[in-house]
């Protein structure tokens, strides 16, 4: 905070928030108020946010960050945004925590099982060439197993057969 506020929002396009120890933990609620931060495109995050409103990264188009862990229903909020969205490109949350598999099946419905992730794909409003894929992962790194949630926009043509497109249905 102590940098940011000199940063010109008119021109600042990316936002890179790295510091030494890569576990810490910051919290983002201020950082998120201001006007650097309302009118830049990339984020990159290599410490754990804290407080995180998905709200407030929404108009970013490229997106990698930590967070210590994420809901079902922020994920379906972004998922209801994204598929709306001309700008998104790709969101990736690498989390410590995630228990949230079995609620994401009750709302978005099966997903596709590959050997690295479960994958949803949904169509992009307005588009019958543009999907959204949803992938969650999980890594095991003795002695912490760690997570990730990674959004993208790819063609249709390179969804795999034997996945399930679902309607991009914002409800």
């Amino acid at each position: 905070m102590s940098v940011l506020p000199f940063a010109d929002p008119e021109t600042l396009r990316t936002l890179d928030l790295s510091l030494s120890d890569q576990e810490m933990e910051i919290e983002i609620d201020e950082i998120a108020k201001t006007e650097q931060w309302k009118k830049a495109k990339t984020l990159k995050c290599d410490v754990y946010l804290l407080n995180l409103n998905v709200e407030d990264i929404c108009h970013f188009t490229f997106i990698s960050l930590k967070v210590v862990s994420i809901t079902a229903r922020d994920l379906d909020f972004l998922r209801k945004t994204y598929i709306s969205s001309s700008n998104f490109e790709r969101l990736r949350f690498d989390l410590r925590h995630f228990n949230e598999q079995e609620e994401l099946s009750n709302i978005w419905g099966p997903a596709f099982d590959s050997q690295f992730a479960i994958i949803w794909y949904f169509r992009i409003k307005d588009s019958e060439e543009k999907v959204l894929r949803i992938e969650i992962l999980y890594y095991n790194m003795i002695p912490r197993v760690y997570y990730a949630s990674c959004f993208s926009i790819i063609e249709m043509r390179n969804v795999p057969n034997e996945a399930i497109v679902h309607d991009h249905n914002e409800n």
